[in-house]
């Protein structure tokens, strides 16, 4: 399941435009004010969420000067004291004396300057995107882009809540650069960790974007990059190392591809105290898959980590990353280089060289580039799940700003319509209550459903009211502690039930995504039709034991991720339940179709004793398979086959085809036929000679032909049986006999046989026509419908 993760504060246009990021006298006086508010997000971005018209410099001074009010004002929500009202854009989203330096005895002030004029810079750019927007394109020369995503790196860097703590010795998540730390401030006579911060904040303010990737170039040339990583997350940084800041801008400015995300028509993005750099996602458990910066209600820009460009989809593993964003699917940039789509100053430039890429990138040539972006244009529910991202990393210290109350009351009902938002949203409860006076919403919290929540996402409704009563009840009482249950499976089972019943819910709806990959996954993999479709099966029991219970989980949910489902994998009460669910509702969906539950019980040799567990023992599934197996050994004749292999064939439809069943015959070819096919699907991933390594490994739509000789019969299972032998731990091959129970082992040892070259065939097919081609020539041996004969070549 998609899950947003909260951060640690670590973790965290032209002329008329001139005025709006705040400005103090740029020249430097032993005077200048001691005392001054200092904004951590700039006045220009505020001026785009202004409550009323926005007037220009000269209308503001010129307001001012007659009243002696501030005219600017923003709708502003502190989270601690859960008040709503209109503030003065020079009181809020800043702090006292923020980047005043002591140590610069001539002007305090100075670092606060050095970043007005950056921002008025930035603003110039992000007016004239805004007037792109009816293009759908912006195109940026790269020293514009440059100085733009510099602006978004000081814009996170900047943040209040970092200056304490970014180089704060003994912070724990600084215990690998302690000793850089206390070495630097050292050698610079610095006093305490903002002295530090703000440092290192005046070397990027007077450092150009491509002198800052020079400085990091040397130290990769010296360190390389994998050692300079494992520098920062496995050992220690060495107390001489220079240049390390030039080094964590690098990884910001190359590790992620710019992107710009406009709002859906009729909806806004919201601004909160840590909208700037807040990161997003889980990428093979490291965070960062997305850094975020909200700069007006109509767009975001948003930097994206390079392992999410389109060229690199078929690199990654399922379930490996973990965002709420997946589902936007931004461009990368396209490059228009000065000479050419490849020009010659190009073909002299060494990609895999740190120092290379900078000196092209710092040159004029490089200057002359130009990049153009495509505006990336959310759908309503997308947008309101960048919304949520948001909310839910505010904090009850924190605030946050929009522009118009409508669409902020319904991000924010949305928002707490998710029972995985539970905990989070009642910060906001306040929030709703006023903004519902404001816009004569008489709807509570648990207002009784209207429609599907899906509705919500095309609408103008409360998205509160879209949740179904009895399901949400329940949920908040299991979240609470109020309702128990003997095991987890009971309870994943009652929350099923009632969802199924349900109206559908966004909690429903996640599930039955993830549910739905896991499905297909195995609908592919299936091999055959079984007789048995559409017949009604055994239903899942209500209860297990506890210890079964802890099994099923154990097992599934890590089953259901190589399926290609997300799951949550996380600690907290609901997302373990969302999990739980998942795995119910899938199996309850795969129990009703035999091939699918054939298939998943052939994912692992554990399966067949843990699932067989969710059903009663004796069903009238488990008598068919038995009396016909009694049938088959008292009164067929061999006459009645073309084959043994036609006969195991035949059998292996009614034992392993037949939906869920408890009874021994079927769980020991489950349990056989996926033993087998876990020691030869690794095996057979070995080498190959030619032609059979260029040949296709995955044949998804291979059908065994079931009739063949009797002599081709015999010779198949002999070489299946003694490779099996040979590669199998504890596998002896059963010769039969004339007692029901040898029959029967013989028959399970060639059934599942017959189930493992089904699989082959599908994921192995090069390597299976490999070994087959060993069989004696002029055989015209044919296994399969979709190929020649073998064996005669």
């Amino acid at each position: 399941m998609t899950r947003r993760r909260r951060n640690t504060p670590k973790q965290q246009a032209r002329t008329e435009l001139a005025g709006e990021a705040q400005k103090t006298n740029s020249s430097p006086s032993p005077c200048a004010p001691k005392t001054q508010y200092q904004h951590f997000i700039p006045r220009f971005i505020l001026r785009k969420f202004q409550v009323g018209p926005v007037k220009s410099k000269t209308e503001r001074q010129k307001e001012f000067r007659r009243t002696g009010v501030d005219p600017e004002y923003v709708h502003y929500y502190d989270i601690a004291t859960g008040s709503l009202d209109i503030r003065p854009i020079g009181k809020v989203y800043g702090v006292q004396n923020l980047y005043q330096d002591v140590r610069n005895i001539y002007n305090i002030n100075e670092l606060e300057e050095k970043l007005a004029d950056l921002e008025r810079h930035a603003a110039s750019i992000i007016m004239d995107l805004h007037k792109a927007l009816p293009q759908g394109t912006f195109t940026l020369k790269r020293r514009p882009l440059e100085l733009l995503r510099k602006f978004l790196f000081i814009m996170h860097y900047r943040n209040v809540s970092c200056s304490n703590t970014y180089f704060q010795a003994d912070h724990p998540e600084n215990a690998r650069g302690r000793q850089w730390i206390e070495s630097f401030m050292k050698k610079k006579g610095i006093q305490s960790a903002v002295e530090f911060w703000l440092y290192v904040l005046r070397y990027y303010l007077d450092t150009s974007h491509s002198d800052i990737m020079r400085d990091a170039a040397e130290l990769i040339e010296k360190y390389g990059e994998e050692g300079l990583q494992k520098m920062m997350t496995e050992s220690h940084i060495p107390p001489d190392l220079e240049n390390h800041d030039a080094y964590t801008y690098h990884t910001h400015a190359d590790n992620y591809f710019f992107s710009i995300w406009e709002a859906a028509e009729g909806e806004e993005f919201i601004l909160t105290h840590n909208t700037f750099g807040l990161w997003e996602g889980l990428g093979g458990g490291c965070p960062g898959l997305h850094r975020i910066f909200v700069v007006s209600p109509r767009i975001a820009l948003v930097l994206r980590h390079v392992i999410l460009r389109p060229e690199m989809k078929e690199y990654i593993k399922p379930g490996s990353l973990v965002s709420s964003l997946l589902h936007v699917n931004p461009v990368p940039p396209t490059p228009i280089y000065a000479s050419g789509e490849r020009g010659a100053h190009i073909d002299h430039v060494d990609l895999q060289s740190a120092m290379s890429l900078a000196r092209y990138r710092s040159s004029q040539e490089g200057a002359d580039d130009s990049f153009v972006f495509k505006i990336t244009k959310l759908s309503r529910p997308q947008t309101l799940e960048f919304n949520s991202v948001l909310l839910v990393n505010v904090t009850k210290t924190g605030s946050l700003t929009f522009l118009s109350k409508r669409s902020m009351l319904r991000t924010v009902r949305a928002f707490r319509s998710l029972p995985a938002n539970f905990l989070e949203s009642e910060l906001l409860v306040p929030l709703i209550a006023r903004l519902a006076d404001t816009v004569e919403t008489e709807v509570s919290a648990l207002r009784p459903p209207l429609q599907s929540p899906a509705a919500v996402l095309d609408k103008d409704v409360d998205a509160l009211t879209l949740v179904d009563v009895v399901l949400y009840v329940l949920l908040m009482q299991i979240c609470t502690g109020s309702r128990r249950f003997e095991t987890a499976y009971d309870r994943a089972y009652l929350v099923f039930k009632i969802m199924e019943k349900a109206k559908l819910t966004s909690f429903a709806d996640e599930i039955n995504r993830e549910v739905e990959k896991a499905f297909k996954v195995c609908k592919r993999s299936e091999d055959e039709v079984s007789f048995a479709e559409g017949v009604s099966f055994a239903p899942l029991l209500s209860s297990i034991s506890n210890e079964s219970s802890s099994q099923l989980f154990q097992f599934m949910i890590p089953c259901m991720s190589r399926l290609g489902a997300v799951m949550s994998g996380g600690e907290g009460i609901l997302e373990e339940l969302q999990d739980e669910v998942a795995v119910v509702s899938f199996l309850a969906r795969a129990s009703s179709s035999p091939g699918v539950w054939h298939a998943l019980l052939c994912t692992s040799p554990k399966a067949p004793e843990i699932l067989s567990r969710l059903f009663k023992e004796d069903t009238p599934t488990d008598k068919f398979v038995m009396d016909l197996m009694r049938f088959m050994y008292e009164r067929a004749s061999p006459s009645d086959f073309s084959s043994g292999f036609h006969m195991a064939y035949s059998l292996r439809g009614v034992c392993g085809m037949a939906g869920p069943t408890t009874n021994p015959v079927s769980l020991s070819y489950y349990l056989l036929t996926a033993s087998i096919i876990r020691c030869l699907g690794c095996t057979m991933l070995g080498s190959l000679p030619e032609p059979y390594s260029s040949q296709l490994r995955e044949r998804p739509k291979a059908r065994l032909l079931y009739k063949m000789p009797e002599e081709h019969s015999e010779l198949l299972f002999s070489n299946m049986k003694m490779i099996l032998w040979k590669l199998l731990p504890g596998y002896e091959p059963s010769p039969g006999g004339s007692t029901l129970g040898q029959t029967l082992l013989k028959w399970i040892d060639e059934m599942a046989i017959v189930g493992c070259l089904a699989w082959l065939g599908k994921h192995r097919r090069n390597f299976l026509d490999y070994m087959l081609d060993g069989f004696p020539q002029g055989m015209n041996f044919k296994l399969f419908e979709d190929e020649e004969a073998t064996g005669s070549a």
